[in-house]
Order: structure tokens, then sequence, then C-alpha cells
């Protein structure tokens, strides 16, 4: 058996970097798609979504937060999109460094990891911050389409990766079989 690697090369770091921003351009397709078949909040409670509350409580200004530009005649908010993006590319880059020193991290083609990803943000960092209520005070869809929908969103993740890392020219990165 092969000495297991203490230190990804610039190489792999950098395919990794770039990968994960494949996975989560694409991944972030199928959870705004996933939202549209299932909304997770209620109209009320969407009108600020976690992600604009958490940016309000960083301090960023309503005007960056809500600011709207119209493509095709429907509204569309660029830094609720970067918020939502740059968390996808964020966990598909570290879900591919992981998996290059624990296999385990891409069990059931990634599904674990998206419920570790809702559990950590949904169930304890979110409420813990006040961003959202705790998780018995949420309703039962809320749950349902997100916890179904980090699956989702997290098998794409995988499925981007694994097909990126199985077909790269050299073999700098490794997957799960």
């Amino acid at each position: 058996m092969a000495e297991e690697k203490k230190h990804l090369s610039a190489k792999a770091w950098g395919k990794s970097i770039w990968y994960g921003f494949i996975a989560g351009m694409i991944s972030g397709m199928v959870k705004i798609g996933w939202e549209n078949i299932f909304p997770p909040r209620t109209p009320a409670r969407n009108a600020i979504n976690p992600p604009q509350h958490m940016a309000q409580q960083l301090g960023f200004p309503d005007d960056v937060i809500f600011s709207t530009v119209y493509y095709n005649g429907q509204p569309v908010m660029p830094f609720t999109l970067l918020l939502h993006f740059s968390f996808a590319i964020v966990f598909s880059i570290l879900f591919i460094l992981l998996i290059q020193k624990w296999k385990q991290v891409g069990m059931a083609q990634g599904a674990v990891y998206g419920l570790i990803i809702w559990v950590a943000w949904h169930v304890i960092l979110m409420p813990l911050f006040g961003t959202v209520p705790a998780p018995w005070d949420q309703p039962f869809e809320e749950h349902f389409s997100e916890i179904l929908g980090h699956v989702v969103w997290a098998w794409s993740i995988a499925a981007t990766a694994f097909f990126l890392i199985k077909h790269q020219k050299v073999n700098t990165l490794t997957y799960l079989e």
C-alpha cells in the first residue's frame, strides 16, 4: 500500500480550487433549482433570507445587500447570489481537499457531507448567532427542504468533483471509488 501523502502539492491545491470552483457553480445552480421546487421559507420569513440577515449581522449596508438589477424584466439580487455561490464554491473546494486525505468525507456520494453542512449551519451556527430561529421553532417544511436540498447539493458537488478528478489528464487528485 502506498504511503499516504502528508501534504498536498501546489498543483493539487490549484486543481482543488479550480475543480471546487466548477463544482461550486454547478451545485449552486442545483440548490437554487431545488429551492424553486421546495421553497424552504414562507414569503414572510424569506423577506430577509438567512444569508441576507447574516450579512446584516456582519455589518454590510442594506443598500448593498438588497441592491437589485433587472435581467429580462426580472429582479436579480447580485449580492445575495454572490453569497450563495461563494458558500457553494468554498464548501466544494473544502470537499475536494478533504477527500484527498479522508475518503470517508465522500460517503454516500457526498450525501453525508451535505447532512453535516446542514447540521453545522442550520441547526447549530445560524441559530446560535440568532440568524434563524432555534431548530424546534422552524417549520417542518423548512427542515424538509433544507435537509434534502443539502443532500442533493452535496451530491452534485461529489458528482462533479469525482467526474473531474476521474478525467484529469495528470493524476494529481484522487477520489473515492
